[in-house]
C-alpha cells in the first residue's frame, strides 16, 4: 500500500511538472537578451533638451523647492489661537 501511494504521488508530481513545461507560454514573461538588459535607456523623444543640458531641470527643481519652503512657512505658526480657553490657565 505505502508503494502505490509513493508512485501514485510520484506520478501525479511528474505530470504536474510536465503541464509546467508546456508550449504555452502566455503565462510566462518574455526573456530579454543581456546586451539589451544592461543597455543604457533609451529616452523618447521629447526628452532631448533635457539631455543636452541640465538648466532647465535645475531650475524648474530650484523653483519648486522655493514653492514648497514658502508654504512650509506659511503654515508655521501657533496651532490654537492666541485667544482660546485652552491657553487660560486652569482654575484652581
Amino acid at each position: 500500500m505505502t508503494h502505490a501511494l509513493i508512485s501514485t504521488t510520484g506520478l501525479a508530481a511528474l505530470m504536474l511538472t510536465l503541464t509546467a513545461c508546456t508550449s504555452d507560454k502566455a503565462g510566462f514573461p518574455t526573456l530579454l537578451p543581456t546586451a539589451q538588459v544592461l543597455a543604457p535607456p533609451t529616452l523618447p523623444d521629447h526628452a532631448g533638451p533635457v539631455t543636452s543640458s541640465s538648466a532647465q531641470v535645475d531650475a524648474q527643481t530650484t523653483a519648486r523647492a522655493d514653492a514648497l519652503r514658502a508654504r512650509a512657512d506659511a503654515l508655521r505658526g501657533p496651532v490654537i489661537e492666541p485667544g482660546s480657553p485652552a491657553l487660560r490657565p486652569a482654575a484652581q
